[in-house]
């Protein structure tokens, strides 16, 4: 398996098409992110995607991406994205400010069996977070993910 599966998230992310995610996406795909919009479940995924790729994104471009898969498909990838985006209408009960923006965004996936069982999120600029929690959205603390290596403690 080459980047498919990385292109096929980011293209059909970007295109708003996520009837195409169900051969991508576990049902029960865990989500991870700075926003506070930890999920749970595919069709969450969708709603959420549906409204923030539909809405406010005005523009997804991307900038990089990895795929690293064994043989039965197991392992990890990660997209990053540029994300020009604009609250010109109702986002998640947030209502538009006509504020714009970019912003830098990584999914980074786990994968096993072929399909994405883990999402990351890292905005690497903070703008779109930081202006979602100033208008109201719910910011989430002290998270703490499982280390690949545990630094050492001070």
């Amino acid at each position: 398996m080459s980047q498919e599966i990385t292109y096929e998230l980011y293209d059909s992310f970007q295109r708003v098409e996520l009837g195409r995610w169900d051969a991508l996406i576990a049902e029960d795909v865990e989500v991870n992110s700075p926003a506070g919009w930890g999920m749970t479940g595919l069709d969450g995924l969708k709603a959420w995607a549906e409204a923030f790729a539909g809405g406010l994104a005005e523009q997804i471009n991307l900038v990089d991406e990895h795929l690293a898969l064994d043989d039965e498909g197991n392992g990890r990838g990660f997209i990053t994205f540029q994300l020009n985006w604009k609250h010109s209408q109702d986002f998640f009960g947030l209502q538009p400010t006509g504020r714009e923006g970019t912003s830098i965004e990584s999914l980074i996936l786990t994968i096993k069996g072929g399909k994405i069982t883990k999402m990351d999120v890292a905005d690497h600029t903070l703008d779109l977070a930081h202006y979602l929690i100033t208008r109201g959205w719910p910011s989430p603390h002290n998270i703490r993910l499982p280390a690949l290596v545990e630094g050492v403690k001070r």
